[in-house]
């Protein structure tokens, strides 16, 4: 159900009542639930046996990847955000990604990740960057409706969750 219609059910008027409304806020996504959906999502992959992620201060990422291939090492990426998304015309938070600690084993990295070029709709790699395009992914899980009411979100990193800092206006 829209969220326009969800409003109009639970409040009993119409959204334009609110017109010129601004709402902002921010929600943490702490790395035990962002862990939780990429097990979910993981669950059967045949290259990919799991991918931990852990958060941490200054908008850095470290991923933990581990390939089912015995042969293949685990892997710890970095990953920093680069760029942030900017509603609407530009909706993609662009992060950059590296394994500074790998030395020759990051020569193991091309082909696990090869494995991640067929990403859910929304996410592309594309050398050493991520671009995770904001409203694909909104859209593929069903908050289509609530696009056209974001006015500014800033994707951060704390110790142990991503935070996401968003202004929604009708």
């Amino acid at each position: 159900m829209p969220i326009t219609d969800t409003i109009r059910e639970r409040l009993g008027v119409d959204i334009g009542t609110f017109a010129g409304a601004n709402v902002s806020g921010e929600i943490p996504l702490p790395d035990d639930f962002i862990n939780r959906l990429i097990a979910q999502r993981l669950s059967g992959h045949p290259q990919v046996q799991a991918v931990r992620v852990e958060s941490h201060d200054g908008d850095a990422l470290v991923v933990h990847v581990v390939p089912r291939a015995r042969l293949l090492p685990a892997m710890r990426i970095v990953a920093q955000i680069e760029s942030q998304p900017e509603f609407p015309q530009n909706p993609i938070l662009l992060l950059r990604w590296s394994m500074p600690a790998a030395g020759a084993l990051a020569m193991f990295a091309a082909p696990i990740v090869s494995y991640f070029k067929a990403m859910p709709p929304g996410i592309r790699m594309d050398a050493d960057r991520i671009a995770i395009d904001v409203r694909e992914l909104l859209r593929g899980r069903g908050f289509e409706d609530v696009i056209g009411f974001i006015r500014r979100l800033a994707v951060h990193t704390r110790q142990g969750a991503v935070m996401a800092r968003f202004e929604l206006g009708l």
